[in-house]
């Protein structure tokens, strides 16, 4: 969703849009399987079901992982709309992404630390890593398919990064407070959580400041930024 708005506002045709969407979404679904892995969060459900290693068993999990994050970038390659030029800058970005300066980096730095060790800075990082960068990857290569000039892909970068950051301290608030029932995933499995860390007040503040320079930096596009603009006041008011 995010990726075909982002493209709304340059006027992209869905049709130039639609690999890079699958591909983002392989490569998040990829993510979670890892993530749910017992070496990582050991988490049992996902999405309301058993989470994939339950089902399959670990090895299997591995390998589904494996198989999305790499047909993520097939599925780019072979798209027979994009030029060759652009295909590789998207690519090139995803995997950045994905990546030891992108979702790798981050889940390293939070299996390594505990929560008694983390300052704010270092758990900053691993919620920019670790989440916000598959954000920024998304609004940047469809800014890419775009031909976006570098102030309009720097506004898409910055609320992408916000939005991302407000998204996961949301996300951590939810598995502080919620239930498996109503999240439909597991709950307090993650070995770092800003609300437990700081409290609801200070994650909500966070929340809303992000959400806030998100949308102040996309105010360049004007009236067409209305639905990133809804989008950013929509996962504000979630409550799962």
């Amino acid at each position: 969703m995010f990726c075909i708005m982002v493209g709304e506002l340059l006027d992209v045709s869905r049709e130039k849009l639609i690999s890079l969407a699958c591909s983002v979404e392989m490569i998040h679904t990829a993510s979670l399987i890892m993530d749910d892995l017992p070496h990582m969060d050991d988490a049992k459900v996902r999405r309301g079901k058993p989470a994939n290693h339950m089902v399959y068993g670990q090895d299997v999990a591995a390998l589904a992982s494996i198989g999305l994050l790499t047909k993520a970038y097939e599925v780019v390659l072979n798209d027979p709309i994009l030029p060759n030029d652009k295909k590789t800058q998207i690519v090139s970005k995803l995997a950045n992404a994905v990546g030891i300066n992108g979702m790798v980096g981050g889940q390293f730095v939070d299996l390594k630390f505990s929560d008694e060790s983390m300052e704010y800075s270092t758990l900053e990082y691993i919620h920019i890593h670790k989440t916000a960068s598959l954000f920024v990857a998304t609004g940047t290569t469809a800014a890419i398919i775009g031909d976006a000039t570098e102030d309009e892909t720097h506004a898409v970068k910055t609320y992408a990064k916000n939005l991302g950051f407000a998204f996961q301290v949301l996300d951590d608030l939810f598995d502080a407070k919620g239930n498996t029932e109503e999240l439909g995933k597991s709950v307090k499995k993650d070995k770092v959580n800003f609300a437990a860390l700081y409290g609801e007040d200070k994650s909500k503040k966070v929340i809303e400041k992000c959400t806030n320079e998100a949308v102040e930096a996309i105010g360049i596009f004007g009236k067409k930024s209305d639905k990133l603009i809804a989008l950013g006041k929509m996962l504000l008011k979630r409550n799962a």
